[in-house]
């Protein structure tokens, strides 16, 4: 198989397994109660997977990202603006379609509850100029919500995305100076610059312009200028990865500090890329693309689901009585989740095929 076919087939593989992480990064029940976190092994489990594991496939969906806006390795005004107007129907019009929906979603049920729920703020309060702010970041809103987030929590990866995909001649210009000046080894120099910027916290806090969106989409951009199979690049280090990565999450457990924490994130993503490749290759893992076609529904819909489980958790009405049945609600719940999305974008695309269209962006 060469190595471009390859690559697509671990891309399309990947895209269903790192959805199911980034359900098991939102499903932290150790948070949710004083009975939760009090469990010593199931909680130290949940922390381990949802925030230190899990959490790796965002800068993976970003690396991806970068790699496929520059994997022709030609860039002008022109080639920017059409991928902008494809960029405007699969992630701008679902990211306002979703958006919305949550918004009427969490209006409905402040109507009986008297707050909204993810707002943070008392029906009653709510303003014009709230609801504007629900498609941006909900912290704006006065004595609400500080999680910097539109109301579709989970799609702050794609706002920060768009963002990204805005400044794309300013990655590209940025990527093709390194090219230029990195010598004979630029994935192992980009890897150390990566890092050090990265691990170090040297990225301003600015809602939109999130450190792991900008450094991992720019990684991914460096292999598509190039015109470099990033699984050829990545293969040889996969072991050494695999090391490196289980000796951060020990230390970080304990030893916790933002550094390890980011350092984690540059070899998971190394390690998962090469792992995958050698998976595929050899026929082991083989690429289901209706779970892959389902992935942007299942990532889309999730928290109307993971929300209430999470309320119904917090408020003690399922209380983990011990170690195992807080395992097994953790995990049925992702179950669940993925379960009950699948069967929803199943009845959707043959019942509602053109608002399925609209939804997902134009995916099939």
């Amino acid at each position: 198989m060469r190595p471009t076919d390859l690559q697509s087939k671990v891309i399309a593989f990947l895209r269903f397994p790192l959805i199911v992480l980034v359900l098991f990064a939102h499903c932290n029940y150790t948070t949710t109660s004083e009975e939760w976190a009090s469990l010593p092994f199931a909680s130290g489990f949940i922390d381990v997977f949802s925030q230190r594991i899990a959490p790796i496939a965002l800068p993976l969906f970003f690396f991806i990202s970068g790699y496929l806006f520059f994997k022709t390795g030609l860039f002008s005004i022109d080639i920017w603006l059409k991928k902008l107007t494809r960029r405007f129907q699969s992630l701008f019009m679902p990211y306002v379609l979703w958006n919305l929906l949550y918004l009427i979603l969490v209006i409905i049920i402040g109507l009986f509850t008297s707050e909204v729920p993810i707002l943070g703020i008392p029906i009653s309060d709510m303003s014009w100029s709230d609801v504007f702010k629900s498609f941006w970041n909900i912290a704006l809103i006065e004595n609400g919500s500080t999680i910097t987030a539109p109301v579709a929590i989970q799609f702050w990866f794609i706002r920060d995305l768009m963002v990204a995909m805005v400044f794309a001649p300013v990655i590209f210009f940025a990527i093709s100076l390194f090219i230029r000046i990195s010598g004979k080894r630029p994935l192992v120099r980009y890897l150390l610059f990566l890092a050090i910027i990265y691990a170090f916290g040297y990225w301003p806090e600015i809602v939109g312009f999130n450190a792991d969106c900008w450094l991992f989409f720019a990684y991914g951009a460096y292999f598509g200028i190039k015109k470099k199979e990033f699984i050829v690049a990545m293969l040889p280090y996969a072991f050494p990865a695999l090391i490196l990565l289980v000796l951060l999450i020990i230390t970080e457990q304990y030893l916790p500090c933002e550094f390890v924490y980011r350092l984690e994130n540059v070899t998971g993503l190394v390690f998962i890329m090469s792992l995958t490749t050698m998976m595929v290759r050899s026929g082991t893992w083989y690429v289901n693309m209706t779970l892959a076609n389902a992935s942007f529904f299942i990532f889309s819909y999730h928290y109307m689901v993971l929300g209430f489980i999470i309320m119904l958790l917090s408020s003690g009405v399922i209380p983990p009585f011990n170690d195992y049945l807080a395992l097994f609600i953790y995990l049925f719940s992702v179950a669940l989740v993925v379960g009950l999305g699948l069967f929803l974008y199943w009845l959707m695309r043959t019942r509602l095929p053109f608002i399925t269209y609209i939804l997902m962006g134009g995916r099939r």
